[in-house]
């Protein structure tokens, strides 16, 4: 299978990108192909129009498009911010609409520095996703406390840590296989 993650933070500090590294690494060593669409380089306007009716020239964009349309399925990846997901990923969402997200299944996954993970960012998420016409997975992966969890390389750091990832990942592998 060949599953997206959307790296949604694009903070300079950000430490929810460390956890898109994990994921993807995990995927990739399950025998499966994951790539990262990163907003902090993908350097989205603000939303003014949707995808198709703005200038894309240089072609990052019509990339994104492309890499999700290939994708069996989609991992939204986001820090919760003030009790909400990113700006740049709404903004992504909104700029790329339906098209992008019909009928796939979506994997939820939000950091935090604190102990609850960004849960409220991610119930958020799972009701956005269903108004794109896509179609969110129950579990979601809430990663709280992620510097201590996960190193800036996206390398595990805790065995219990490393279950719950393990866990989500086979629960979302096997959804995005009934697809």
């Amino acid at each position: 299978m060949n599953i997206t993650v959307i790296s949604s933070s694009t903070r300079k500090a950000r430490r929810s990108h460390r956890v898109a590294l994990a994921v993807v690494r995990q995927i990739n060593a399950l025998g499966h192909q994951a790539s990262i669409v990163d907003l902090i380089e993908l350097d989205l306007p603000p939303f003014v129009e949707r995808y198709g009716k703005i200038d894309d020239a240089t072609g990052q964009l019509a990339h994104a498009a492309n890499t999700m349309r290939n994708s069996d399925g989609i991992i939204f990846l986001t820090p919760e911010y003030n009790g909400s997901m990113s700006s740049g990923l709404k903004n992504f969402i909104d700029v790329f609409a339906k098209d992008a997200f019909d009928g796939k299944p979506i994997g939820v996954a939000t950091v935090s520095v604190g102990a609850a993970g960004g849960i409220r960012a991610a119930y958020q998420l799972q009701q956005t996703i269903l108004s794109v016409l896509a179609y969110p997975i129950p579990r979601m992966l809430t990663v709280g406390n992620v510097e201590k969890v996960i190193d800036e390389s996206g390398q595990v750091t805790s065995h219990k840590f490393q279950t719950k990832l393990d866990e989500f990942l086979g629960s979302y592998l096997s959804f995005v296989s009934k697809f």
